[in-house]
């Protein structure tokens, strides 16, 4: 058992396994970072976000 797990460990941290391996990281990260953004967004976080801007300008001027 320990046998294959080196086995596939070396071949992932060899230099054609590693590129594969950081391609596959960053798809997952930036997969994670949209699915973020997109429930941040289904919340109505951007809206009140600029809700509150817009208030805050309108009292300067008030």
């Amino acid at each position: 058992m320990m046998r294959v797990f080196r086995r596939v460990l070396s071949r992932l941290w060899g230099e054609p396994g590693q590129a594969t391996a950081e391609y596959t990281l960053v798809t997952l990260v930036a997969a994670t970072m949209a699915l973020l953004l997109l429930n941040w967004i289904k919340g109505g976080a951007v809206t009140s976000f600029f809700q509150t801007i817009f208030d805050k300008v309108v009292a300067l001027f008030a």
